[in-house]
């Protein structure tokens, strides 16, 4: 029987409301015994485990997605209707956390425990024996990656976590019931050894389109990449500032002592992915849509396409929910493609800061205000018959793929656009009685996101219908980053796979190899700021820069600058000489102090387990 995971997942949050055996049932009732009956109910159950999974692409629950300075929303949205702003301005504490996602992961991973308990009293109804045996296993594989991934999804956000191996019943009493954290360092060496019992019986790849979004062995090593390269970084190897980080009973939950060699961990545990997932097929993403001569023209669709092109070679695991936020109002797509195209939706309310803009290197592969030939000084100026500024020309592709900006191109309802986004224009914000108004949705920051919008979006005048695609949960470029990343960090150099790593980025990307846009490889922290560099042009927009400066320790010091408001062009602007001026975006902070760097705990679950301890400034 052909099965429908992805629809299935796409309506889990209906059925589970009349499934709430699923998650508190004691294995002997009937329900439970309902759940495993056949092999068809069986997998259901597994599908539930799937469920628990973050909505990767909804701007209302993700916690990752908008959450940087890569992005700012309207002047007039509230933060008390979007959880994204009320994280960028620190309006949440323990007492109300926003984005509390600490019970729904353990929830996935009881539901997990649940289905290994049960499902070897499944018995075959419509296939053979054979078959079913040859399904539990794949299936009980699909629940340790799950238990695996929902354990690091904690750790990601929170730190050291509560361990749980094993099923806890419900009237569980004494520390079994009320867990302590485990050190960092022991939650890494659970998770990697849950991923690793997942691998021995995953497929390396998905072949049935009805199961794409399932697990991997693939996966589960490019998962494991990141975590060696987070537990390698600066917040949890030898972090001074949780020195007093400790557990009820003394226990330090942070090792004091630095250790280079989790840097060589993280290097094996990416190589092992790269060798592994180019042997499973999985490649670079190249668009292959039409002929393209133009090198240049060539890399601003291979960036383009990529994050958006389903299921391509380069995704090694994507968010299979997608179809779920097809077009509801706070999807990624409604919320970032510009507005005056039609009304309602999409509202044009979310766009790139100039931080982000700041990033891109230029055509040359340097950053502009270290190239030479890039008129840096006068960026914000128009050259003679020109429609927009400097800054706007002779950018690397990646430039072009991701942002948009006023006059320039555009691509939706498979049609090229040219942007206007100066007050009172088609795509910028409108005037009441010749002023300019800021109490409408629009793209405050003066810029638009290209990267992330499918080009074949319907945005007519009487229609919007988004082409989805699957969110990359994780794709082989970062691979490639993660390992020049940790070799840089332990050899203090490249060596030429490292390096060819980086540069196959680079390459894809439209510009010169490393050692080429900087006459020669740059070496100490030149170099690591290079990679950093690298890592966030290419991942912008997909919710890794957060976390990569908070790993990285930067974070309090990298948005310093945003407190009093993050930056753009003056969206109010009715000529392009005040449009093109750059301001601070009032009512636009992004404020991180340096408890941010771990979020709290619910105070509600330290109130019911005394043996857990609340992260530090909390």
């Amino acid at each position: 029987m052909k099965k429908k995971f992805l629809i299935y997942i796409a309506v889990l949050s209906l059925s589970l409301t009349g499934c709430k055996y699923m998650d508190i049932v004691p294995d002997d009732t009937p329900s439970m015994r309902d759940a495993f009956k056949n092999e068809s109910t069986a997998e259901g159950f597994l599908y539930t485990c799937y469920s628990y999974i973050p909505r990767y692409n909804d701007a209302r629950s993700n916690f990752s997605w908008i959450m940087s300075n890569e992005t700012a929303a309207s002047y007039h949205w509230g933060s008390q209707y979007f959880t994204f702003l009320q994280i960028q301005q620190s309006q949440y504490n323990a007492d109300n956390p926003v984005l509390d996602i600490w019970q729904n992961c353990y929830s996935g991973i009881r539901q997990c425990y649940l289905f290994l308990e049960n499902v070897d009293k499944t018995k075959a109804v419509t296939i053979s024996t054979e078959e079913l045996e040859a399904k539990k296993k794949i299936w009980r594989a699909e629940a340790k990656f799950l238990i695996a991934y929902y354990h690091y999804v904690l750790l990601q956000n929170y730190g050291p976590v509560v361990v749980v191996d094993k099923l806890i019943p419900t009237d569980g009493t004494g520390e079994d019931f009320f867990k302590s954290r485990r050190p960092y360092d022991e939650c890494v060496t659970f998770i990697a050894q849950k991923f690793d019992e997942a691998s021995i019986d995953l497929p390396n790849t998905i072949v049935n389109n009805g199961d794409l979004g399932r697990v991997t062995k693939i996966a589960a090593l490019s998962l494991k990449s990141r975590m060696f390269l987070y537990a390698a970084s600066p917040l949890f190897n030898g972090n001074a500032d949780y020195a007093n980080f400790k557990n009820v009973d003394g226990t330090p939950l942070i090792a004091q002592a630095y250790d280079k060699e989790k840097w060589k961990r993280a290097l094996d545990e990416s190589k092992k992915a790269i060798d592994q997932a180019e042997a499973a097929g999985y490649r670079l993403y190249e668009y292959t849509k039409s002929t393209v001569t133009d090198p240049f023209k060539k890399a601003i669709l291979n960036t383009r396409w990529q994050m958006v092109d389903p299921w391509n070679s380069e995704l090694i695991w994507g968010y299979a929910g997608y179809r779920e936020d097809n077009n509801a109002q706070f999807s990624f797509q409604a919320l970032a493609v510009p507005r005056g195209w039609r009304s309602g939706n999409p509202v044009g309310g979310v766009g790139a800061t100039l931080d982000a803009v700041e990033l891109f290197y230029s055509k040359n592969g340097l950053p502009t205000d270290q190239d030479a030939t890039y008129d840096y000084s006068n960026r914000f100026a128009i050259a003679p018959g020109d429609s927009t500024i400097k800054f706007h020309r002779n950018r690397e592709p990646r430039f072009y793929a991701y942002i948009g900006f006023d006059r320039g191109e555009y691509e939706i309802n498979d049609q090229t656009r040219i942007l206007k986004l100066r007050a009172g224009e088609l795509n910028g914000t409108t005037l009441t009685n010749g002023v300019p108004n800021l109490n409408i949705d629009h793209l405050y920051t003066g810029y638009a996101i290209k990267k992330g919008i499918n080009p074949s979006t319907n945005v007519a005048t009487n229609a919007f219908s988004v082409t989805a695609y699957p969110f990359p949960i994780s794709r082989l470029g970062e691979l490639y980053l993660n390992f020049a990343e940790a070799y840089a960090n332990y050899y203090g150099t490249l060596d030429a796979t490292a390096l060819g790593y980086l540069n196959k980025i680079r390459s894809r990307a439209g510009i010169p190899a490393l050692e080429i846009s900087y006459g020669g490889l740059p070496s100490g922290k030149n170099l690591i700021d290079a990679i950093h560099r690298e890592r966030l042009i290419e991942f912008m927009f997909e919710g890794h820069s957060l976390y990569d400066r908070k790993r990285w320790k930067t974070a309090v010091e990298d948005y310093a600058a945003d407190r009093q408001g993050m930056k753009g062009l003056t969206s109010v602007g009715k000529t392009a000489a005040d449009f093109y001026k750059p301001i601070t975006l009032s009512g636009r902070p992004l404020i991180f102090e340096a408890k941010q760097y771990l979020v709290p705990i619910n105070v509600n679950f330290i109130k019911i387990n005394p043996n857990l301890v609340q992260n530090p400034g909390w």
